[in-house]
């Protein structure tokens, strides 16, 4: 078993504090210097519209300043990890009738195309600014199976997860549309559908949640990578499927989950930080340079937090953060 050690975390934690936006130092704040969730939403603002959509490169891949279903989706996944409990010391949670998330809720309400029972993806002002190549709008439907899981499936958890003001009949009428819908998918799944299917699994008010896992439990055994060679290109890694040891996908893929992080351990850059596995293909050079860096920042804060909730930090980490926790509630 490799474990980072705390020189390495040291790295880690500069690279995020030198390189990274400000949403992830507070990211990083507070899941290891117990910051607060406050910090975290009030970086958040910054990207969002008038109209409570979510852009301006929140998603890194994508720098239009208009909003877009995925970047909002984008926000809602910060919202729900720290609405989490925090680790073993305190509880923070975000409120569920925070400005932010009332409106981010309001935009994705507004935005559902009713008759097609779907969000579109990614608006026709994506191709005004750099993107990456696969958020084409042209190509946009195609690309993401006519939206019909991505990011529909996500969305509909963020909907049960924060339901105050959402119609009961869309709630229910968009439930059985989306599980009906992951019924007639094969087990073999891809990425683009897997993972936003998690994210719904993860929705704990989800009606019928267990019938979610089970199909996910069988997705998960037959869409994973398994070869470690294949994890340094853009492909479905054991940990980005089980999101933590509590996971029900962990026990059929303990083993994978088990190599994942001693290949993370290994990929950690000479500058402390983890990359992305993709690049724009020489689209938009520039704009791509300070794209790879946030991700950069955003990666290394996910898989510093990955590598703690499985245990593979260094102890010192653990008694810093004890120590950062007993301070932030006044106990010193």
């Amino acid at each position: 078993m490799k474990r980072l050690t705390q020189a390495a975390f040291q790295r880690a934690r500069a690279f995020v504090v030198d390189q990274g936006r400000e949403l992830d130092r507070r990211r990083f704040e507070f899941h290891f210097e117990a910051g607060s969730a406050d910090a975290v939403v009030a970086a958040l603002a910054s990207y969002q519209n008038d109209d409570g959509g979510f852009g301006h490169g929140l998603e890194p891949d994508l720098r239009t300043p208009t909003s877009s279903a995925i970047a909002t989706t984008v926000a809602f996944q910060i919202f729900r990890e720290i609405r989490a409990p925090f680790p073993i010391f305190r509880e923070i949670r975000a409120p569920a009738d925070h400005a932010l998330v009332r409106k981010g809720i309001e935009y994705l309400l507004a935005t559902y195309d009713e008759s097609r029972q779907v969000w579109p993806i990614v608006p026709p002002e994506v191709n005004e600014a750099p993107h990456a190549p696969w958020w084409n709008y042209e190509k946009s439907a195609e690309t993401f199976g006519q939206f019909l899981v991505n990011p529909r499936a996500e969305i509909l958890g963020y909907l049960h997860d924060f339901s105050d003001g959402v119609p009961m009949r869309l709630l229910k009428i968009l439930t059985e549309a989306v599980l009906e819908h992951l019924d007639s998918l094969p087990d073999e799944m891809k990425m683009e559908d897997i993972l936003p299917f998690i994210r719904l699994a993860e929705t704990k008010a989800l009606p019928n949640r267990d019938r979610v896992w089970e199909k996910l439990v069988r997705a998960a055994a037959h869409s994973v990578v398994r070869d470690p060679e294949q994890w340094e290109s853009y492909a479905l890694k054991p940990l980005w499927l089980v999101s933590s040891p509590e996971s029900p996908l962990a026990p059929g893929l303990a083993h994978e989950v088990e190599m994942n992080l001693d290949f993370e351990v290994e990929q950690q850059g000479e500058d402390g930080s983890w990359s992305p596995t993709w690049t724009w293909y020489g689209q938009y050079p520039e704009a791509w340079e300070q794209a790879k860096r946030e991700w950069q920042a955003r990666i290394t804060v996910d898989t510093l937090k990955a590598l703690r909730d499985f245990g593979r930090l260094p102890k010192e980490v653990f008694l810093e953060e004890t120590e950062s926790s007993r301070l932030g509630r006044g106990d010193g």
